[in-house]
């Protein structure tokens, strides 16, 4: 079984904004990206699932067509009272805290990075019970998660795991084992 993750492409948004959950557009670079992806995108016969986030679902059915599946599982970290501040707004004794045990600290009245990963994980295991490849149109946060997953990278030291904008990442799921054949192409 094989599974493609592809992150969304550039968000219509400034650099040094905090958003996870936001539904943001893309930038004016769509068309170049996506025509991008289309040229590496895997032929054959896949699920495609997306995150219901129009960054996401409008790479989606760009690429797909209009037969793909949304799930909330696969949207970004739920930053809450932070989402679509500038990060330098956010109080520093507030984000260093956060920052010092990202891994399971809760944003205020969001969530923590190990809840993301838990429902991603979730995700992909019914994924993987279906049996079908599949591919994930998603966000950089879900997919870290899951390679973190696949290459037994501590959540603490995925963000080491490099997720850029209109990347795809291919894994093989052979006997419920999770092995990654390339990510970033």
């Amino acid at each position: 079984m094989e599974i493609y993750l592809i992150r969304h492409t550039t968000p219509a948004i400034e650099s040094g904004i905090c958003y996870g959950f936001s539904d943001i557009g893309v930038a004016g670079t769509f068309e170049t990206e996506a025509a991008a992806i289309k040229a590496k995108v895997p032929t054959g016969t896949f699920d495609v699932y997306s995150s219901p986030l129009q960054r996401c679902q409008k790479l989606a059915t760009t690429l797909f067509g209009e037969d793909v599946h949304t799930d909330d599982r696969l949207k970004e970290m739920n930053f809450g009272a932070w989402e679509m501040l500038a990060w330098e707004a956010i109080g520093k004794e507030e984000l260093q805290t956060w920052a010092d045990d990202f891994v399971q600290a809760k944003v205020p009245q969001g969530e923590s990075y190990e809840e993301l990963y838990t429902r991603s994980m979730a995700f992909i295991e019914e994924i993987i019970e279906k049996g079908n490849n599949a591919v994930l149109v998603t966000h950089g946060g879900v997919i870290r998660s899951i390679l973190a997953h696949a290459t037994n990278t501590p959540l603490a030291d995925s963000f080491d795991l490099k997720v850029q904008y209109g990347r795809i990442s291919q894994l093989q799921v052979e006997n419920g084992d999770i092995k990654v054949v390339f990510y970033n192409s």
